[in-house]
């Protein structure tokens, strides 16, 4: 069993950390610090959640500095107040990891496994990704070094004895996967616009448009924006990625309502990319190509689309969608299934 202080540390085989090891988990571009605040009660030796209404309000500090920064719990040095939850995220450049430190002056309430107040380190941006240690107690954590671009970092305590809290500093270090790259070039500028009842989005515009040449590295976004009351559906035409599997070289990410990091809604780096349905009318697609690998390509069909009942405009897909009457045998799948095309031989021959 572990500590009181410390608990489920992640094995060292299944995590990479900038000092050499392979990296467990894709990790994507975010907000280089996120916080929010929520609550928590504990009831006996059980944690209940606080009330529904209960106000949020944000803790600590919202840092950027290219040479790293400092971030600590509400009111360090003095004791941090009950009932609060703030997380963290910090993103490092590409070609970059994470190393995290935490002062001596370091005091959360201890309990078996850190089941109360605890600090919780994570190797990824989200709340899923994989664990590398949770902390409580009089000692402060150990240095902890990221495998990629982020750190996930959450504080929490409880409604009972609160203590000093902590402080912690970052700073960034060289990912040693690219030691014979050098240091990446400042990126282009590469944003497109784009919505309508239908359309294409491919990875041949950034040439095209002139966002970049061929050689560059590229971090590109097309905004999609569907109709009023309308949702997204996208089907991959073309997808390869040059480098496949090697996701801090390369992937296509899709993105639902916006392009921060909690509304990631699927990423693709290996040689499969699945159709994507998004639940707003906004969706953001990205594509991540480092210099070697400007011959990863994608090519995309966007449809927007309406929920039944179906208005008279539209055409029912028999899958939930209704679409605009003029994608019906326009040469190009819109629906879930080929409903909209299947007919169309019948109609032209008439």
């Amino acid at each position: 069993m572990t500590s009181p202080g410390v608990f489920q540390h992640a094995d060292s085989s299944s995590l990479r950390s900038c000092n050499g090891a392979q990296d467990a988990r894709q990790n994507i571009v975010a907000s280089l610090i996120i916080l929010h605040l929520s609550g928590a009660t504990k009831k006996g030796t059980e944690k209940q959640a606080t009330s529904e209404t209960q106000r949020s309000v944000q803790c600590g500090t919202w840092t950027k500095h290219a040479d790293g920064g400092i971030f600590t719990s509400p009111n360090y040095p003095s004791k941090y107040p009950p009932d609060r939850e703030c997380i963290y995220i910090i993103e490092a450049a590409p070609r970059q990891c994470i190393e995290l430190y935490f002062d001596e002056k370091y005091s959360i309430e201890p309990s078996w496994e850190c089941k109360f107040d605890h600090i919780e380190v994570r190797d990824g941006p989200f709340g899923f990704s994989p664990i590398i240690g949770r902390f409580c107690g009089q000692q402060n954590p150990p240095v902890i070094k990221s495998s990629g671009r982020f750190l996930w970092i959450k504080f929490f305590a409880d409604g009972e004895l609160e203590s000093m809290g902590f402080s912690a500093r970052y700073n960034f270090t060289p990912d040693p996967d690219f030691k014979d790259l050098g240091v990446l070039k400042p990126l282009p500028v590469c944003e497109f616009e784009t919505g309508g009842p239908e359309g294409i989005v491919e990875s041949v515009q950034i040439t095209k448009e002139g966002k970049a040449s061929a050689s560059e590295a590229v971090d590109c976004k097309w905004y999609i924006r569907a109709p009023p009351r309308s949702k997204i559906y996208l089907r991959f035409l073309d997808y390869e990625m040059q480098n496949s599997n090697e996701c801090k070289r390369n992937f296509v990410a899709v993105y639902d309502g916006s392009s921060a990091v909690e509304d990631l809604k699927a990423k693709f780096c290996s040689t499969v990319a699945n159709d994507v349905m998004l639940r707003t009318g906004l969706g953001v697609i990205r594509m991540w190509a480092d210099e070697g690998s400007r011959n990863s390509r994608f090519q995309m069909l966007f449809t927007s689309f309406q929920e039944p009942p179906c208005e008279g405009n539209t055409f029912f897909c028999h899958s939930n969608m209704c679409i605009n009457n003029t994608l019906v045998c326009n040469g190009l799948q819109n629906c879930v299934y080929p409903w909209d095309e299947n007919h169309c031989k019948d109609q032209t021959a008439s």
